[in-house]
């Protein structure tokens, strides 16, 4: 590259990029999977005392035993599913909250519709390093849009997005499309 040519800034990206996707983090549902594991445990204790004699055996204490573990093995699946099936996902052209297994419903917000992105945590989840992100629309006043609920590192993901909200490209790469 000779010394007189000049550099050209990189044209405005067509195409969305997804840039992250994150779940909300596993110790803001402890209480669930605390509690799940306790069945589990307290469904074997009781099976393995009426097998010892320590309680009679009959159909009753069969099935109070049996029934916790499946309750307690039922409790742990649905909270790591309904963990795992919310998706924060956050592109190049907006931010999106995609919930569901079976019924997905995704919530998207562009870049140029936030007017305020900002941080909530308790004492309690800041010192785990977790909170949420509310970020409000400029359509709906200034009422809570999207909540990016119990993530990690909030302070971090406001960061990303309001580096994208100040970076926006003009014309919006975006303009073509329908808004929700």
């Amino acid at each position: 590259m000779s010394s007189d040519t000049t550099m050209t800034p990189f044209p405005p990206e067509k195409k969305e990029r997804l840039v992250i996707i994150f779940h909300p983090k596993r110790v803001s549902l402890i209480f669930f999977y605390v509690f799940s594991v306790a069945l589990v445990i307290m469904g074997v204790a009781f099976l393995s005392a009426s097998t010892y004699g320590a309680i009679p055996t009959t159909l009753i204490s069969w099935v109070l035993g049996n029934a916790a573990i499946l309750f307690g093995i039922f409790l742990f699946a649905r909270t790591e599913m309904k963990r795992t099936f919310t998706l924060y996902i956050i592109t190049t052209w907006n931010v999106r909250i995609r919930k569901g297994i079976f019924r997905r419903k995704t919530t998207r917000l562009f870049y140029d519709e936030i007017s305020e992105c900002r941080t909530k945590m308790y004492p309690e989840e800041q010192r785990v390093g977790m909170g949420d992100v509310e970020i409000c629309s400029k359509n709906a006043g200034n009422e809570q849009v999207l909540i990016f609920e119990e993530v990690e590192n909030p302070d971090g993901v406001r960061m990303i997005i309001l580096k994208f909200i100040d970076t926006m490209p003009y014309p919006l790469p975006w303009g073509h499309l329908e808004r929700d």
